[in-house]
């Protein structure tokens, strides 16, 4: 008996193919099925707070010379962008190492999903909050994460004590630190490390004379 193929139920090739244009129209959309089932969710204010409060190192607290060689290195306009309430380079990073062991986690998001999170996150924490997060995050080799392991290990006093070369040696390796500590690299890393110096100097975190000064300091492996 013959059967009106207008009629017949779709063949498994055409089913799989149906399927394939739908998940590249997703994937063109920058979605996942994890993602549209459960999207990024920050941590309450309370927890949030608890864990800013929990932290070892305040970025408050600490010189501003510290603070200023992490914003010259991952946003000069940091603190004009948070006073105008926009996104910050450096509010994206600090978001998606606070939802990294989320579920999902930062990877699986959307880019949709990620903007509004930086977004949040920018509208809940001021400035020094996410400074502070940002900080208390960041990785520096070695197993070691957040500044204050970094500055204890590194150079043996903890992240108050850093001098401005040494907060920008740390500042250099920290967006990546398994590139920037190999051998092969320990100019670049210097390179990334002077310059970030003399960010410091423009934005007047440090005076010319410190500059001298500290572009003369010799950085770990020397």
């Amino acid at each position: 008996m013959h059967m009106d193929r207008q009629n017949s139920p779709a063949s498994p090739r055409v089913a799989a193919r149906l399927v394939k244009t739908v998940l590249s129209i997703l994937l063109f959309l920058g979605l996942s099925s994890a993602t549209l089932a459960a999207p990024l969710v920050l941590p309450a204010n309370t927890a949030l707070q608890a864990r800013l409060a929990g932290y070892p190192i305040d970025a408050e607290s600490l010189p501003s010379a510290v603070t200023a060689a992490f914003v010259a290195q991952e946003d000069r306009y940091f603190w004009e962008r948070l006073e105008d309430r926009k996104t910050s380079t450096l509010t994206e990073a600090a978001t998606r190492l606070l939802l990294s062991e989320a579920t999902p986690a930062w990877s699986q998001a959307s880019p949709l999903e990620k903007k509004d999170a930086v977004e949040e996150v920018t509208k809940r924490l001021d400035a020094p909050d996410i400074l502070t997060l940002y900080l208390n995050l960041l990785p520096f080799g070695e197993e070691l994460t957040g500044l204050d392991a970094a500055a204890r290990h590194y150079f043996d006093h903890p992240a108050d004590k850093l001098s401005p070369a040494q907060a920008a040696w740390l500042a250099a390796i920290s967006r990546s630190p398994a590139l920037a500590l190999m051998p092969a690299n320990r100019d670049r890393t210097n390179t990334q490390r002077d310059y970030i110096l003399r960010e410091m100097a423009k934005s007047g975190a440090i005076t010319e004379e410190d500059l001298a000064d500290q572009l003369s300091v010799a950085v770990p492996g020397e």
